[in-house]
């Protein structure tokens, strides 16, 4: 068994407390300039620092199964809490039919859809330079704000936005 790294584990949680505290500031923000600068705080480093060390870990991609082994462990609990995510909207907001729509992640669930895209995508940056790797994330990155359609959809916006992070 391996030893585990408390380093990284104490990263995480405390990224992950930054996360949810961050949300919980969301409700604040417009009663003080204090709240809405902590916020900002907060989200001008939270999620890169979180994606680097989700990064860190991505390992095997090279590995046979490896496509199955993340779809298994990313895509598929996406499908389930989508489909959460639905039935509780189509309650909660007294809907007149119930509308699942996979290509839209319902809030914090962009980050399943791109963490499954960005360790697809380490297969073919791992071919490359890791300098023209970068510069090319960071080009995309700058180039994707200019498409108007991308947006929500499969959550590509902050797929290649955060993509150099990773």
């Amino acid at each position: 068994m391996k030893q585990r790294d408390f380093f990284f584990d104490n990263a995480k949680f405390i990224l992950m407390a930054f996360v949810v505290f961050g949300h919980l500031l969301n409700t604040y923000i417009h009663d003080s300039e204090t709240i809405y600068a902590l916020y900002k705080t907060i989200y001008s480093f939270h999620m890169p620092a979180f994606i680097l060390v989700s990064g860190f870990f991505a390992k095997g991609f090279y590995q046979k199964g490896y496509l199955g082994k993340i779809t298994k462990k990313l895509i598929l609990p996406y499908i389930i809490f989508q489909l959460i995510y639905t039935v509780y909207y189509y309650f909660l907001y007294e809907r007149s039919a119930i509308t699942v729509d996979l290509l839209d992640p319902q809030w914090s669930l962009w980050f399943l859809i791109s963490l499954f895209c960005w360790n697809i995508m380490l297969l073919g940056f791992s071919k490359i330079k890791p300098s023209v790797g970068i510069g090319l994330s960071i080009i995309i990155a700058l180039l994707i704000g200019y498409i108007d359609n991308i947006s929500n959809y499969l959550s590509l916006s902050r797929t290649f936005v955060f993509s150099r992070c990773f």
